[in-house]
């Protein structure tokens, strides 16, 4: 249990993981989607997620 909650114990991870849980969001889908963090919070977060490999981010070279 200690284990789990060392993983998504941020204060957004569980949002964050929760809205890529439902399809796979861009950065500014979650930013809207989290309005009570800033960039900077949800930048660390979603880094720490996926240096733990809770989530998977992709790069795709064209601007939608």
């Amino acid at each position: 249990m200690d284990a789990v909650v060392q993983l998504i114990g941020g204060k957004y991870k569980s949002m964050i993981l929760w809205h890529l849980a439902q399809k796979p969001q861009r950065y500014s889908e979650l930013n809207r989607l989290v309005p009570a963090s800033t960039a900077k919070m949800l930048t660390q977060q979603l880094r720490e997620l996926e240096a733990d490999d809770l989530v998977h981010r992709e790069v795709f070279p064209v601007v939608p």
